[in-house]
């Protein structure tokens, strides 16, 4: 439920919930602190937590920053298995111009309804979390018949025969980067990974708690920066755990721009210049 919550939203909306619960929890933690524990008994050992505290925070934002950096790179990683199948549907659909006129037509009439699948269909469901087969079934059939138009297909010469053979291996890729892009959208950090985040950042609080500066407002001001700037790591490791889920999710732009490039290109094609003999009024 809190995951609909957090990618339903505007990324500054959920900074907005992460920074202000990471800042006031540890901020109400440490007035019941500095009440139950005298700040000079504090004071005298900060220069041992001082170094202790400089291991544990270390250890810490070393952690935070492998995670943040680990789901940039899925996110990137996500983005550019997506630009892989549009580039293979977008390399599938001028390959056409070497079939016959009838199957070229059907082929590219099944990229265009696959790509239509993708983007109006698998798209809203992926950002939604549904993953379950059925959610995916008919772009499955889609890719599949395209597969089989291909293998049915006699080429009648050398030129036919190339043409052929770089499609099926532009098909191989497109069964690939599509098992790829619904891998990648599954995919998202193990809450083994979450419970270990929030235990450090309870870890790192306590530590601060134990200094003892000889104003408590200062004490609050360091507090709260330093909770707020692991909150804003937070946001933004939250903002990318889901590739396809959120503001920063992978957009279809891709899929969308080879339907409509390619429409245009065919079209032109099929449609005899006027100034031609023959040509159809």
């Amino acid at each position: 439920m809190l995951n609909n919550w957090f990618y339903s939203h505007s990324t500054w909306d959920i900074a907005a919930l992460v920074c202000f619960t990471v800042v006031v929890f540890p901020l109400i933690g440490l007035y019941f602190f500095h009440k139950w524990v005298n700040w000079h008994a504090r004071e005298e050992d900060t220069s041992m937590t001082g170094l202790s505290y400089a291991l544990c925070g270390g250890i810490y934002a070393v952690v935070l920053a492998f995670v943040a950096v680990g789901t940039y790179e899925s996110m990137d990683k996500s983005t550019s298995i997506a630009s892989e199948e549009a580039n293979s549907l977008s390399a599938l659909a001028y390959d056409t111009a070497g079939l016959p006129t009838p199957l070229a037509l059907k082929v590219r009439y099944d990229i265009d309804a696959y790509i239509d699948t993708v983007t109006q269909k698998e798209w809203p469901a992926q950002q939604a979390y549904q993953m379950d087969d059925s959610n995916y079934e008919l772009g499955w059939q889609q890719v599949r018949n395209i597969s089989l138009d291909l293998s049915n297909y006699q080429p009648a010469n050398n030129g036919q025969a190339n043409v052929k053979t770089d499609m099926v291996r532009l098909i191989n890729n497109l069964f690939s980067a599509r098992r790829a892009r619904l891998l990648a959208a599954r995919a998202h950090l193990p809450d083994a990974v979450w419970q270990m985040l929030i235990f450090g950042l309870c870890l790192v609080a306590v530590y601060i708690y134990l200094f003892g500066p000889h104003s408590f407002r200062i004490h609050m001001a360091v507090t709260s920066l330093t909770m707020l700037s692991i909150g804003l790591v937070f946001t933004l490791i939250i903002a990318l755990d889901y590739p396809f889920r959120g503001d920063l999710s992978v957009s279809d732009e891709s899929y969308i721009g080879v339907k409509t490039v390619a429409d245009h290109a065919f079209s032109e094609l099929e449609t005899p210049p006027a100034t031609l003999p023959n040509a159809k009024n």
